[in-house]
């Protein structure tokens, strides 16, 4: 099961180590801790960074995180301790070092490494750049691209069928074999069809078949869901759900949502990072990565399911990553989306409303 514990974090100004490739720098991590958009180019402006790596037991190990700039000259400011989450993976142990920047790190060449038990594990090299310039938007809508009637979106999607030996998942309209192995793959497509007092609907198929339709309103805050239906049951937030954030001067922002007939702590999580190059159909574009948390009802401090999703504003989500994990067991389940293709519909887009609820922070 998850734990949560604090681990020290050794800041070296100069030094080298063993050279490796099993550790990855990352912006966050899921909920089976596997990286949340794994990086080698980082902005100067970011200030927080996750190191993840697998060690081979499920014991307790005294761990040391090194930041070493290798040609980045200047001035920077790391927090001393780190904090750190753990969890069981296939073949051992999967930890997550959590590090924060007291300011701006200076642009050029470092180095991360990791020793275990005072021992060298594994390092990554990577760069610090110059922040990009925040996106200017319009409206909110622009972060799905478009939500005109007829607007449609195809995705490749891709689900992991096997996620240990003997267990054998099923997913409806997910039926292809991929050619990785373990997974399955198929096609995903989203399309308005209509609106009403709840919000523009959209519709998603799999196979052909619809299986879930979701109503969005477009905000000065951003982009709320406010229903939800999936397998014949249907769900109304209340508030509506603030999914996607208009982003604003910095880098990074984060804000948390509950529903009226929840406890605050069991809320979801979201964060918020950007301007990002991202993957599109067309190649790379600056957009933005987004992260759900969703806490577990009984142990809030454990997270049961995330999704990541980068967002490109007129073009809309590009990738998704939804992971669902169980203690001792990692992932459960993990479904990922690659946008394809975007077909722009006509009309009008939808009325700005005001946002009408407090969010958390």
């Amino acid at each position: 099961m998850r734990l949560s514990s604090l681990a020290i974090v050794s800041i070296l100004l100069l030094g080298t180590s063993v050279r490796a490739q099993n550790v990855q720098l990352a912006l966050d991590g899921a909920a089976d801790l596997s990286p949340v958009y794994p990086t080698a180019r980082v902005p100067t402006n970011v200030r927080e960074l996750v190191a993840i790596f697998v060690y081979g037991d499920q014991k307790q190990h005294k761990i040391n995180t090194h930041f070493t700039p290798l040609a980045a000259p200047g001035k920077f400011t790391i927090s001393s301790q780190g904090k750190a989450e753990v969890i069981a993976a296939a073949g051992g142990t999967r930890f997550l070092m959590r590090h924060t920047f007291l300011s701006d790190l200076p642009v050029g060449r470092w180095r991360l490494t990791v020793d275990v038990d005072d021992k060298p594990f594994g390092s990554q090299d990577f760069e610090v750049v110059a922040a990009a310039a925040p996106l200017k938007l319009t409206s909110a809508v622009e972060l799905m691209g478009s939500l005109t009637q007829g607007t449609e979106w195809t995705n490749e999607i891709r689900a992991l069928h096997e996620p240990r030996p003997g267990l054998k998942i099923p997913f409806e309209g997910i039926t292809e074999a991929d050619p990785q192995p373990g997974w399955l793959k198929g096609t995903l497509v989203t399309k308005v069809v209509g609106s009403d007092p709840a919000g523009v609907r959209t519709d998603v198929y799999r196979g052909g078949q619809v299986v879930s339709s979701t109503w969005t309103l477009v905000t000065d805050k951003g982009l709320a869901t406010s229903k939800m239906t999936s397998g014949g049951a249907t769900q109304e937030a209340t508030p509506p759900e603030l999914m996607m954030g208009v982003p604003g001067g910095e880098f990074h922002q984060s804000w948390r949502w509950h529903d009226n007939r929840q406890k605050p702590e069991t809320g979801h999580q979201f964060e918020m990072w950007g301007p990002l190059p991202v993957k599109t159909p067309n190649g790379e574009a600056q957009g933005y990565v987004l992260l759900q948390k969703v806490p577990d009802d009984n142990d809030p401090t454990v997270i049961t399911d995330s999704t990541e999703s980068h967002i490109v504003p007129a073009l809309g989500v590009v990738y998704t990553a939804s992971v669902q994990s169980v203690p001792q067991y990692q992932t459960a389940i993990r479904i990922e989306t690659r946008l394809t293709s975007m077909k722009r519909g006509s009309g009008p887009e939808p009325e700005m409303r005001k946002y009408a609820s407090l969010l958390d922070k």
